[in-house]
């Protein structure tokens, strides 16, 4: 599994782990109904307390994006239920920066043309994740 965390950083553990887990599929590489791996495996993978993985998952079972069924384990959610929550919590994040854009006085066209300017570089490739 894909899923990067920074030791060193500031942000705890298991938001970071949550993050990654979204970002995976977010951006497809965890499809709906995807396995993820026990908590004891991931754990040991990853280094960490089982506790932290296993409230990782809680919290994105709360979210939506995961569903744990008891005996067989934690998976991405089926049908739409994963893909709207991430979407829509992309959605509220872009909302945010918008308005703390506005708020430190970038003009609503100053926006877009970073928008245009960042997504066009994206689009090549170039911009960086």
């Amino acid at each position: 599994m894909f899923i990067t965390l920074n030791y060193k950083s500031r942000t705890p553990i298991c938001d970071q782990l949550c993050e990654s887990i979204i970002q995976l599929a977010g951006c497809g590489v965890l499809a709906s109904g995807d396995s993820l791996p026990s908590v004891r495996s991931l754990a040991q993978e990853l280094g960490i307390n089982p506790n932290t993985v296993q409230k990782s998952y809680r919290i994105l079972e709360q979210q939506g994006i995961l569903e744990s069924i008891p005996g067989k384990g934690s998976f991405i959610a089926r049908g739409d239920g994963a893909r709207v929550t991430l979407r829509e919590t992309g959605r509220k994040t872009l909302e945010a920066g918008i308005e703390t854009a506005l708020s430190r006085g970038l003009s609503p066209e100053e926006i877009l043309q970073i928008c245009e300017s960042y997504l066009s570089n994206k689009k090549e490739g170039n911009a960086h994740d």
